[in-house]
C-alpha cells in the first residue's frame, strides 16, 4: 500500500478534479478514493505554500486552508480510512509524511516555475471543490483507473 501511495503522490496523472455524477461506491473504490483524497490534499498543500508568490496570489495558501476548513469532514474520514487499514493513525502520519517529502521531492526535481505552472489550474480547481464533489470526484477517479 505505502508503495501505491508513494506512486499516487509522486507520479504523473491527471489530479484535476473534473466533477460529475457519482456512481455508487463499492467498498474498494471507498478505500482508493481516501487514498485520492489524501494524496490531492497533500499536492494542493504544498502547492498553496510554494506557488503563491509565482502565481501572483499571496493568498494561495489562505485559499487552502478555506479548503481544508469547507472539505474538513471528508479530509478527516479519508485521513481515518487509510489509517484504519493501516493499523493506526502513527502509521498513517509517517506515510503521509513521505507521501508529502516525495511532493518535495518532485517540485526540487521539476523546479519551481515548472511545478507551480503544472500545478495551477489543479490547484485552483481543487481549493473551489464542495465536499460532496471531493467525494464524488475521488470515487470517479478510481473507477476510471480501474476500468484501464
Amino acid at each position: 500500500l505505502a508503495c501505491l501511495l508513494l506512486v499516487a503522490a509522486c507520479g504523473g496523472g491527471d489530479i484535476k478534479p473534473e466533477v460529475s455524477s457519482a456512481p455508487t461506491a463499492a467498498p474498494a473504490l471507498v478505500s482508493a478514493s481516501a487514498d485520492r483524497i489524501v494524496t490531492l490534499q497533500t499536492r494542493t498543500m504544498l502547492a498553496g505554500l510554494a506557488c503563491g508568490s509565482s502565481w501572483g496570489d499571496p493568498q494561495a495558501f489562505a485559499r487552502y486552508a478555506r479548503f481544508t476548513v469547507r472539505n474538513a469532514a471528508v479530509l478527516r474520514r479519508s485521513q481515518q480510512a487509510m489509517a484504519d487499514r493501516m493499523g493506526g493513525m502513527a502509521t498513517f502520519d509517517r506515510l503521509h509524511t513521505e507521501m508529502s517529502n516525495g511532493e518535495s521531492i518532485r517540485l526540487q526535481a521539476m523546479g519551481a516555475p515548472a511545478y507551480c505552472a503544472w500545478m495551477r489550474e489543479p490547484f485552483y480547481t481543487t481549493v473551489a471543490i464542495e465536499p460532496e464533489e471531493l467525494d464524488r470526484w475521488a470515487v470517479i477517479q478510481e473507477a476510471s483507473a480501474q476500468l484501464r
